[in-house]
């Protein structure tokens, strides 16, 4: 079983958070996506955010998922296998000789001739073999006798091109040269005899649900059909509307005068920074560190966002019961010490470290996370602000201090300008909302923040939207459990319905059967 140590998808802890959660059924850990507690949120990874950028660290939810309830067979591990490729390290430049290689994993034992190939394209983070092992693609595989393969996005885990201590060599890391990685790696399997005659199905979940998306999109000639769960493919500069769900979830499953309570809570906030000698209050009502100048705009924004990620992360990860109980009790989170991304709890002091300048030297010790942070200043932005009075969170996260981020950690071109025409071109590239494909499945959980971004309603009969009642982030990607919400499992049966009759195989009368 593979250990951890990258990846979606969680800043400050959300290992606290999963033991604070006292069901011990499931965590999530490809959107920023959810990254430093902060529900950084940004995958499947996924898609991950933090709340500097939720998506994204679904890697690490998808390992506390299957490892707490027993999901993942050791004795499946002999079937897979770990492959690499040669692969262009420009795919778009025909003056750039230099070559690379991409990990993948792959399993065949249930492969008959003729049948499908599954690809699970990773997200923001490293890549494991769990897929191959258990979920929805592993269901698919089952059932139709196809055989299986994950891939890893570039400058993640060990699928590194180049050094990421220099920016220069970032600018190798887009969606399009993931794409056409894919798209090569794919192009490999179908020369393979064997596979001559196979149908792609290709999945993804938060960023990687975009890309499974946007493979369909670029290359239909090669894909077949997908599966885009939780993909957020609006690239939007001002994600506000992440916030304005959490608030409807909490008003929706908190218990009565939640919201009210969390929002006396932020003002109370707010209104100790108005003095000195409130904040020295709150620095030690907090336990915030005595050397920070909590004076700072960014500190004091870098505070308010981690607050709020407590929420994010129950509404990107949670589910009504969990919002029930944490909003009736709003215990404190305990940091985890041994938590890789626990960038704001200084160890030596015991406190918790709100300097911004200390939280980004901790994001350039991080691959993944530096990686993921830089597609979305390039790319997505996605950036979680508080610019809404439509939540209890007041207005103290603005979206200058992600700019300020991008800037810190990748140089001063890397500015608001530059955010802005990158989501201008992902939208023009991949369409937006407007996506014009067919034969790709658009799965999203109604309490999930990031469907705000993505297909909620049928692009066509061929393109169809499916919303799960009271789920949230890429809960379709995984096998049935017994105590799962039979709503949940009738999308399950959904997508695999489609899927079988989009590539002709298995049974596929019904999806209700």
């Amino acid at each position: 079983m593979e250990t951890v140590t990258g990846m979606t998808y969680l800043l400050t802890v959300v290992m606290a958070t999963i033991q604070l959660l006292s069901d011990p059924v499931f965590y999530f850990g490809k959107m920023f996506f959810l990254r430093f507690k902060l529900v950084l949120l940004l995958n499947i990874y996924i898609a991950e955010g933090f709340g500097i950028n939720s998506i994204g660290n679904l890697y690490r939810y998808v390992l506390k998922e299957m490892n707490s309830t027993g999901l993942l067979l050791v004795s499946d591990q002999a079937s897979i296998k770990t492959s690499w490729i040669d692969l262009p390290l420009d795919h778009f430049d025909i003056n750039e000789k230099r070559m690379w290689k991409m990990r993948y994993f792959e399993r065949h034992d249930m492969w008959k001739p003729g049948n499908p190939i599954y690809l699970f394209m990773n997200g923001e983070g490293p890549a494991g073999s769990y897929f191959l092992k258990t979920g929805i693609m592993y269901d698919l595989a089952k059932e139709t006798k196809g055989a299986m393969f994950l891939s890893e996005h570039r400058y993640y885990g060990k699928s590194m091109p180049l050094n990421i201590s220099n920016t220069e060599n970032l600018k190798y890391l887009s969606s399009r040269q993931a794409l056409a990685d894919n798209a090569k790696l794919l192009t490999s399997i179908k020369s393979i005899p064997k596979f001559n005659e196979s149908k792609i199905v290709v999945i993804g979940g938060s960023y990687a649900g975009n890309l499974a998306a946007w493979m369909r999109l670029l290359y239909p000639e090669l894909v077949d059909a997908a599966i885009a769960s939780s993909a957020p493919v609006l690239a939007k500069l001002d994600f506000y509307e992440y916030l304005e769900t959490v608030s409807e979830d909490l008003e929706e499953y908190g218990p009565t005068g939640c919201w009210d309570k969390v929002s006396e809570k932020f003002k109370k906030y707010e209104h100790l920074f108005s003095s000195n000698d409130g904040i020295e209050m709150l620095k030690r009502d907090e336990k915030i560190c005595t050397e920070n100048d909590m004076s700072k705009e960014e500190n004091k924004q870098l505070f308010f966002l981690d607050k709020a990620s407590n929420f994010m992360y129950l509404a990107q990860y949670g589910d009504p019961d969990r919002i029930h109980r944490y909003c009736k009790n709003q215990k404190s989170f305990i940091p985890d010490v041994t938590d890789e991304l626990n960038f704001i709890w200084n160890r030596r002091s015991n406190c918790f470290d709100y300097d911004f300048d200390s939280m980004i030297e901790s994001v350039r010790k991080i691959d993944w996370y530096l990686s993921w942070i830089y597609q979305t200043c390039t790319e997505f932005s996605y950036f979680q602000t508080t610019n809404s009075d439509d939540h209890p969170f007041t207005r103290n996260v603005p979206i200058d201090w992600y700019y300020k981020m991008c800037t810190k950690l990748f140089g001063s071109e890397f500015n608001e300008d530059m955010v802005k025409k990158g989501v201008v071109e992902t939208n023009k590239l991949y369409g937006g909302l407007d996506l014009n494909v067919t034969q790709v499945v658009f799965v999203n959980g109604q309490m999930d923040p990031w469907s705000k971004l993505g297909i909620l309603e049928d692009l066509s009969y061929e393109g169809p939207a499916a919303i799960i009642p009271r789920s949230s982030h890429c809960k379709d990607l995984f096998s049935d459990r017994s105590n799962d919400p039979e709503e949940l499992k009738e999308v399950r049966r959904y997508v695999k319905y489609l899927i079988k009759r989009w590539v002709g195989t298995g049974e596929y009368r019904s999806f209700s059967d």
